[in-house]
């Protein structure tokens, strides 16, 4: 995706520009001479990990007897900037919001802040986007831990399954500097670990279909593979679906985490190992309590906040099946 570049969004329940309210407001109030918050939040897109943070804004917003209207902006710094108007409009108390396109969403965030509204960056926050100028508040994955944390069961792998060494084929989303740094921890994991490796391939596929046939043919043209590694959701599906649809058991290890992965680190075909999923819940919490602050005219301490991540393996069912809701 732009900013993490998985699949289109697909979860139609969503509002777009302002649409619907998404939490119900309650009797309580919170806001200055007992005005009733109303929290805008403009989302990337609709695939697991946003229904999660608008779960967790929702749920933090009703403690309160806020209001928490969504909207998403598909990718799109356009559809993001008449987003942001409407919430301007709409005179919201704070805005969160994960950036689109990098600086060319730098135009929206900066109007919602002259407009006089706290501006909370989540998700995936750089350069600009992370000034206090124009923003309150930072809170993201950490993304370099992201790559690390599936990068360390992949070498455990590595030295009890394949002889302490590999030869790997990766799909990567490094059109988004977010993937990149995720790579840079995966491969920082390994040489730490002291294992053996060989990087055959390094391609782009970050949505599941076109990561499926880019899969498809990097194992036809590199035989010798004996591992896959893939940067965000859409590629750790085409990896695994690739490896299954060609017949092999090539162990693959992935970023992001989905019903859909879930189900594959269950999956008896033993494909998928593991895969460091980002934690929606910590960062709309986070995102919300960090607005209140702002909207109260108290400085957020620290800043910037990044999480770690969960890391979701094949041999910790129980956590899977957590995740799941089983």
């Amino acid at each position: 995706m732009k900013r993490i570049l998985i699949a289109a969004a697909s979860v139609t329940a969503l509002a777009l520009l302002l649409a619907g309210c998404s939490a119900p407001t309650t009797s309580s109030s919170n806001g200055a001479g007992g005005k009733k918050l109303t929290i805008g939040l403009i989302m990337l897109q609709g695939d697991t990990y946003f229904q999660g943070i608008q779960a967790a804004v929702e749920a933090a917003a009703k403690a309160d007897g806020a209001t928490v209207v969504a909207a998403l902006s598909n990718g799109d710094a356009g559809t993001e900037a008449t987003a942001a108007q409407n919430m301007i409009q709409a005179k919201v108390d704070a805005v969160l919001m994960q950036p689109a396109a990098g600086d060319a969403s730098l135009p929206a965030m900066k109007a919602i802040t002259a407009a006089g509204i706290p501006l909370i960056c989540y998700g995936n926050c750089l350069g600009g986007e992370t000034d206090p100028a124009v923003v309150k508040g930072v809170i993201q994955s950490d993304n370099t831990a992201l790559g690390t944390g599936t990068g360390v069961l992949a070498a455990k792998y590595i030295k009890d399954n394949l002889g302490g060494k590999a030869t790997i084929g990766i799909l990567n989303c490094d059109v988004a500097s977010a993937c990149v740094l995720r790579k840079t921890g995966f491969k920082d994991a390994l040489k730490a670990a002291g294992v053996t490796v060989d990087y055959v391939t390094d391609q782009e596929g970050y949505l599941a279909d076109k990561a499926t046939t880019v899969t498809t043919n990097v194992l036809s043209a590199n035989p010798g593979i004996t591992l896959l590694w893939a940067s965000n959701e859409g590629g750790t599906v085409g990896e695994t679906i690739g490896v299954k649809q060609a017949g092999k058991k090539i162990p693959v290890f992935g970023t992001d985490i989905s019903t859909q992965l879930g189900g594959f680190l269950l999956d008896p075909d033993t494909i998928l190992q593991a895969t460091t999923g980002q934690d929606p819940k910590a960062t709309g919490t986070g995102a919300y309590g960090m607005a209140k602050k702002a909207i109260a005219g108290t400085a957020n301490s620290p800043f910037k906040v990044e999480l770690p991540g969960i890391t979701f393996s094949r041999d910790d069912p129980a956590a899977v099946n957590k995740f799941l809701g089983k």
